[in-house]
């Protein structure tokens, strides 16, 4: 198995030290390549990035496949520019992943890093627009192993989780509701910079994360969570057998909310009873399910000549 990542630069996941795309010693991964693989190790016993299995894509790479992409023919909801710009960059990354697949004979699972980067008054539906768009991009390539890495707002709010001198892991919920702008008083950069006592370089903070002063699996922070969550299902399940089963949700679906046992996704709304929560539920996987249904008959139809 193989995990292809592309991010923005070298303080997420990483750059190319020559050809693109690039692994093993041509690859110095950032600190989120390191998260990949904590979580990826702990999953499979193995780390990825030592054993040279991890690929990493740039961003102006990936810009390039984008920008030869035929545009949606099939019926769906309009998008905006900024979560068309996500919707392209998964279709991109996931015709990269099957094209990496076939050379290599082997599974291939995608990550796509992208900072939320909203202001505060951005709210949570900003950021689940730009994670569906990624989600229906790997959707549209037909590709069950795409896995969104958005954090809220940034990275640095994942990072500082971990490395904050004053309870760090603890009431980092708030972090994700600061803004993203750098320019900005007390901009994340800035925190992590104080919290260090050093400027936050990319070599440092993955440094930090390889050793393990970052822990995975301690953050708890809604977008990490939903990240860390696709990241686990998808190594279990790189070929989609669960979801094609009907077993499994698969990408869409964020904004957890427990209930009765139950995990509930994208329908958080105070003061509703439990009854309407799942009432919701059920009918976007009926909707889900039946336009999945829809375009899988028509490409059916056209590979046949109908």
């Amino acid at each position: 198995m193989l995990i292809l990542v592309s991010g923005e630069g070298p303080t997420d996941l990483g750059r190319c030290l020559g050809a693109d795309p690039c692994e093993g010693d041509a690859f110095q991964p950032g600190p989120m390549a390191w998260l990949v693989d904590q979580i990826a190790e702990t999953s499979e016993r193995y780390s990825f990035l030592e054993l040279h299995l991890m690929v990493f894509l740039s961003k102006q790479r990936l810009s390039e496949t984008s920008k030869k992409l035929k545009p949606p023919s099939l019926p769906g909801r309009k998008r905006g520019q900024e979560t068309a710009y996500y919707f392209r960059n998964a279709r991109a990354l996931a015709l990269e992943a099957i094209d990496l697949a076939a050379t290599s004979g082997q599974s291939v699972i995608a990550v796509l890093f992208r900072d939320a980067d909203g202001t505060q008054s951005a709210g949570r539906g900003q950021w689940r627009d730009k994670w569906n768009s990624m989600c229906q991009g790997f959707d549209h390539e037909g590709y069950a192993a795409g896995v969104p890495m958005i954090p809220k707002p940034k990275s640095e709010a994942w990072l500082l989780c971990a490395l904050k001198p004053s309870q760090p892991y603890q009431h980092c919920a708030r972090i994700e509701d600061e803004s993203g702008n750098d320019a900005g008083l007390d901009a994340l950069k800035s925190q992590l910079e104080s919290a260090l006592g050093k400027p936050p370089t990319a070599t440092l903070l993955a440094e930090l994360v390889r050793e393990g002063r970052v822990d995975a699996a301690r953050i708890e922070m809604a977008s990490f969570v939903r990240f860390r969550e696709r990241l686990q299902h998808v190594l279990k399940d790189p070929l989609g057998t669960m979801e094609r089963k009907g077993l499994s949700n698969g990408c869409i679906g964020v904004d957890s909310l427990t209930v009765s046992g139950h995990r509930c996704s994208g329908f958080f709304k105070p003061g509703l009873p439990e009854a309407t929560y799942l009432n919701d539920l059920r009918m976007s996987l009926f909707s889900y399910n039946l336009d999945r249904k829809f375009r899988l008959q028509k490409a059916l139809s056209y590979s046949l000549g109908y």
